[in-house]
């Protein structure tokens, strides 16, 4: 196990996805921990955040299988920079990634606490000689057991996505910027495009997420569960009927050749 810290905040990270384990403000425990029916804490997502339809996509014209929010999460990062108050890990493709995504990559996570905040960083290399189509995102669980909780949203005049417990949109429409945590209550997902910032307030904790370098607000909760998901994703699911065909498909993320991108969001503690 990692540990990051400041004088407020304590982190702990493995290497076993670049997971957060433990984020302690003030000597709390603020991340979920995997008590109850989800058992993950704070799964990175590439190269996929979501759900592809029936887990399967094309690409170049060949079909290929991806589970649910990607592959990085399950596979073993190495440490490339540590300080005190930061660290930064790495994967790249082999054999076995090309065979589920057929890119050439290397990809980094840098976590880093400032005050009050803790940085999620997210660095993506095309080391191939094609582009690159691909989702990418982050989705830490946080503990609220505050049933009275509210969730507080600033975004831009769009239309939100809700989507099932199956992954499935059910509908688009302009939800309220504030929620009760009751929204949330039936595994709904909330989707929020161009939101800038979301924050969960209870009488004994507060969270907020800035989307810095994102272009999506994600917000989950499991059932009733004490805990809710504050997340960042730079994809969308497919609309109305389109193929998950990663050539042609829109709402991801494309990238030229041997190029570099960075997608950041922070959260903030209280």
């Amino acid at each position: 196990m990692i540990t990051i810290k400041n004088n407020t905040l304590e982190v702990e990270v493995t290497e076993e996805g670049a997971e957060l384990r433990s984020i302690k403000y003030c000597n709390r425990e603020y991340l979920y921990q995997g008590d109850h029916t989800w058992k993950r804490r704070a799964p990175i997502l590439f190269p996929w955040a979501g759900r592809l339809r029936n887990l399967e996509y094309t690409y170049d014209g060949v079909e290929y299988h991806m589970g649910q929010h990607g592959f990085a999460r399950d596979m073993t990062f190495s440490v490339v920079e540590k300080e005190e108050d930061r660290v930064k890990m790495m994967i790249e493709s082999n054999d076995s990634t090309l065979k589920i995504y057929p890119r050439e990559f290397k990809y980094y996570v840098e976590y880093k606490v400032e005050g009050n905040a803790l940085s999620s960083k997210m660095t993506v290399e095309n080391t191939g000689e094609k582009e690159m189509t691909y989702g990418i995102g982050i989705h830490p669980g946080f503990i609220m057991e505050d049933r009275e909780a509210m969730v507080f949203i600033e975004s831009e005049d769009n239309d939100s996505i809700i989507l099932d417990a199956n992954g499935d949109i059910v509908k688009e429409e302009r939800v309220e910027e504030t929620l009760p945590l009751s929204f949330f209550s039936h595994n709904t997902t909330l989707i929020v495009p161009g939101a800038k910032k979301a924050r969960v307030k209870g009488k004994d904790r507060e969270v907020e997420i800035n989307l810095t370098h994102f272009k999506n607000l994600v917000i989950w909760r499991s059932g009733n569960d004490p805990f809710i998901c504050l997340e960042a994703w730079d994809n969308l699911p497919s609309q109305n009927g389109e193929e998950e065909n990663f050539n042609t498909r829109s709402n991801t993320v494309k990238q030229e050749k041997s190029s570099t991108l960075q997608f950041e969001s922070v959260f903030y503690f209280s």
